[in-house]
C-alpha cells in the first residue's frame, strides 16, 4: 500500500506543479474541475448506489456547479443565478418526480451534500490560484496538507496510543493529530524560506496551525460519510490513495479557509 502511495505521487506532484506554475489558468480550471466532477460521481455512487436517478440528478446538478464556480471570475452573477438553479431543480424534481416525496426530499438533502462537497469547495483552488501570487498559495495549501498527512501517518504508526475518533476512523490517533500539526508546522517554514517570504513569521504558522485543524476536520468529515455508507474507499481513481474524495478531504477545508482570509485581508 505504501510503495503504491509513493508511486502515485511521485508521479503527480511533478505534473501537478508543472500546471500550478507555469501551466495556462484554464489548464489548472480544467483539470480541478474534472477532480471536482469525479468527487461529485464518487459521493453519489457512495450516497444512491440502487438509484441510478438519483445519481444522475446529483451529476447534473454537481457538473453544473463546478462549471458555474470556475466561470465566476469572468461571469460573476452565473454562480448567484446557479446557485438559485440548484435549489429550485431540486425540489421541483422532489416535487414533480419522486412519489414518495418524504424519502425524496431525505434524498435531495444528500444530493446537496455531494454536490456542494466537492462542486463547491474543490473549485476554490481556481478562485486561491488567481489571486496576487495566487500559484505559491495554492502549492501553499499542498504542501501544507501533505506534509502534515505524511507527519500524522508516521507519527501515529510510531507512537499512536490514543484514538482520535474511533467510531469514524478507528486508525487515528490523538498522537497523530499532534504530528499533522508539527509537521505543518514544519512545512510552513520551508515554504516561508523559500517561495513565501512576504507573510511573517506568526501569520505563517497561525496559517499552517489553522489549515492543519481544518485538514483534519475534512479527513474526519469524509470518513463520516463513508462510515455512514459503509464504504472503506470512496474510489480508485489514485492507486493507493482511494479516490477523489480520499485524496482531497484534508484540502477542501484549508484551501477554502485560506482563499477568504487572502482575498479579505489583503
Amino acid at each position: 500500500m505504501l510503495h503504491a502511495r509513493l508511486a502515485t505521487a511521485a508521479a503527480a506532484i511533478p505534473l501537478l506543479l508543472l500546471v500550478i506554475l507555469y501551466g495556462p489558468a484554464w489548464l489548472l480550471a480544467v483539470v480541478v474541475g474534472a477532480l471536482a466532477v469525479a468527487g461529485v460521481g464518487e459521493f453519489a455512487t457512495m450516497a444512491f448506489p440502487a438509484q441510478p436517478a438519483e445519481r444522475g440528478l446529483n451529476m447534473l446538478l454537481g457538473t453544473t456547479l463546478v462549471i458555474a464556480v470556475a466561470a465566476t471570475g469572468r461571469t460573476p452573477r452565473l454562480l448567484d443565478a446557479t446557485l438559485a438553479a440548484i435549489i429550485f431543480a431540486g425540489l421541483v424534481w422532489t416535487l414533480l418526480v419522486r412519489r414518495d416525496f418524504e424519502n425524496g426530499l431525505h434524498d435531495l438533502g444528500l444530493s446537496l451534500v455531494g454536490v456542494f462537497y466537492t462542486g463547491f469547495l474543490l473549485p476554490h483552488f481556481i478562485w486561491l490560484h488567481a489571486l496576487g501570487g495566487g500559484a505559491r498559495w495554492v502549492i501553499f495549501v499542498l504542501v501544507i496538507c501533505m506534509a502534515g498527512d505524511t507527519g500524522g501517518y508516521f507519527v501515529g504508526h510510531a507512537l499512536g496510543r490514543h484514538k482520535l475518533a474511533p467510531r469514524l476512523s478507528p486508525g487515528k490517533t490523538i498522537e497523530g493529530a499532534v504530528g499533522i500539526v508539527l509537521a505543518s508546522l514544519l512545512a510552513a517554514a520551508v515554504a516561508k524560506l523559500i517561495f513565501l517570504p512576504e507573510p511573517g513569521w506568526r501569520e505563517i504558522l497561525l496559517l499552517a496551525t489553522i489549515m492543519a485543524i481544518l485538514g483534519q476536520l475534512g479527513d474526519l468529515s469524509e470518513s463520516m460519510m463513508k462510515r455512514t455508507f459503509g464504504i472503506k474507499e470512496s474510489g480508485w481513481l489514485f492507486p493507493g490513495h482511494g479516490g477523489v474524495l480520499d485524496r482531497t478531504d484534508s484540502l477542501l477545508f484549508p484551501v477554502t479557509f485560506l482563499y477568504y482570509y487572502l482575498e479579505y485581508t489583503r
